[in-house]
């Protein structure tokens, strides 16, 4: 009797001692080492990898891309252009018309007020997060308005093309500007950059004679005048108090072209237009700013060497992952040798680590290496994204990038397995029902306390990224409690 009740009674102990210590850092590892002592069982299983062709991904981003770059590893240029939209702030857009000067040499009384104000110029401003490349690298820009904007609710992917979509005016009298910039900006001075209140930006001219996308017998002296005759006209001020009205019936927004030059590319994290006039009262300049929204349609394009692509995706060495688009790696859990045997028990964990490959050929502007993996399982890739999910950690699960480690940790894909198995069981498995893709991506949380935050949004990583993943001796850990 003493002998059956001694480990009931150590059990218990141990249970009472982990939980009163004020140290959770080691709660989860101590009692994994409690429940070893009863029956625990622990198992390593190879798991088998390979580089796949990734397609068209949805465009949805943050941020927008704007250069040219080359892959020095498969030989692709990756080009980036993308779309913005512009935010209105209702009837605090302008202030009163009475503020607005007007030149008296021009003022003609019998003419509507509204139809002779001016702006004195106009400019789209694009912020710059960060660039890939070469800095200094001349590259050169253009910016067009759209005849319509992209919709709520339709799914773009990066083969989408605005030009051939005939979203995009062209013509006499349309938007057309163009630049030729670099992302160090040393058009503004190095006092000027060191400042506080600096933003590094990219400054478009809007100001050449534009014609009204709706009628084509009336010509502005530039973009901004456009907007502002709008905003005072009665017949098309109430389209500034909403943004679905601003959007279709004012500014469908803007399309951001690559122009000209290889070797840079700008991250832009918010594009804004300034709209320049005089105020009657104090005779100085003052403005007016339309921001963009903070989620944009990006699109890339790829022009690359199908046969370079092809030759890395058949290497056996290694698996690749390149984004935005152009190889994924797809990985094959061994699922029935994992529950062969333990149908009855129950899987506890499942942890993998995916180590990564230094390249040998350094340069200082390769492409980043992907911060952020997501593993979703094959079958499930379209719809994860195109349905907006998030990953859920029974099903899909992310993982960042460890630098001390140099790789990617999936901590516990014990639900994954378990469902892939009874889906296989009941006869609901697709062909490929134990395989999974890893793809990197943005992760945006929110914090709902000063002390958590909640994943609320997971993207393709638009940014330019690359790595090699290790594909021999690839295991899975797993942990069985016997029942």
């Amino acid at each position: 009797m003493r002998q059956r009740f001694i480990p009931l009674y150590l059990f218990i102990s141990l249970l009472f001692f982990y939980s009163c210590t004020e140290d959770t850092d080691t709660v989860g590892t101590t009692l994994t080492d409690v429940e070893k002592m009863f029956n625990d069982t622990s198992y390593v299983f190879p798991v088998t990898s390979s580089s796949v062709k990734s397609f068209n991904v949805y465009s949805r981003s943050r941020n927008g891309y704007l250069g040219m770059m080359k892959d020095l590893e498969t030989e692709c240029y990756l080009t980036c252009n993308y779309m913005t939209q512009l935010r209105t702030m209702g009837k605090y857009q302008f202030p009163g018309i009475d503020t607005i000067y007007i030149n008296p040499d021009k003022y003609d009384p019998t003419i509507e007020k509204y139809k002779q104000i001016e702006a004195d110029s106009c400019c789209l401003e694009l912020f710059i997060l960060s660039a890939v490349g070469d800095s200094l690298t001349p590259m050169k820009v253009s910016v067009h308005d759209m005849i319509k904007p992209y919709e709520e609710g339709i799914t773009y992917y990066t083969d989408f093309d605005p030009e051939l979509e005939g979203m995009v005016r062209a013509g006499f009298g349309a938007v057309n500007s163009c630049m030729t910039y670099t992302t160090s900006n040393h058009v503004y001075s190095d006092v000027q950059r060191a400042s506080s209140s600096y933003a590094n930006h990219i400054s478009i001219g809007l100001n050449a004679p534009y014609v009204d996308k709706d009628d084509p017998t009336t010509t502005y002296n530039n973009y901004g005048t456009y907007l502002m005759r709008k905003f005072y006209n009665p017949a098309s001020s109430g389209d500034f108090l909403n943004q679905y009205k601003f959007t279709h019936n004012i500014c469908p927004g803007f399309y951001i072209k690559h122009e000209g030059g290889v070797g840079n590319i700008a991250t832009i994290y918010v594009a804004r237009l300034i709209v320049y006039f005089t105020s009657s009262i104090t005779k100085k300049v003052m403005s007016s700013a339309f921001a963009g929204t903070e989620e944009v349609v990006q699109k890339s394009s790829l022009k690359q060497s199908d046969t370079k692509l092809q030759q890395l995706i058949d290497k056996t060495d290694c698996s690749y992952i390149k984004s935005p688009a152009g190889i994924w790696t797809e990985m094959e859990l061994p699922v029935e040798s994992i529950m062969k045997g333990h149908e009855s028990d129950t899987l506890n964990t499942a942890r993998m680590f995916i180590p990564r490959i230094n390249n040998n050929a350094q340069s200082d502007y390769a492409f980043q290496v992907p911060q952020t993996l997501l593993m979703v399982p094959t079958d499930s890739v379209s719809y994860f994204f195109e349905t907006k999910q998030v990953a859920n950690y029974r099903n899909t699960y992310l993982a960042s990038y460890g630098s001390k480690t140099n790789g990617y940790t999936f901590e516990n894909l014990s639900i994954l397995i378990s469902n892939m198995y009874k889906n296989k069981l009941a006869g609901k498995a697709s062909d490929k029902w134990n395989k999974v893709t890893l793809i990197p991506v943005e992760a945006t949380y929110s914090t709902v306390s000063s002390s958590s935050a909640v994943l609320t949004k997971v993207t393709h990583d638009m940014s330019m990224s690359s790595t090699k993943l290790q594909n021999k001796d690839l295991k899975i850990s797993v942990i069985y409690s016997r029942k």
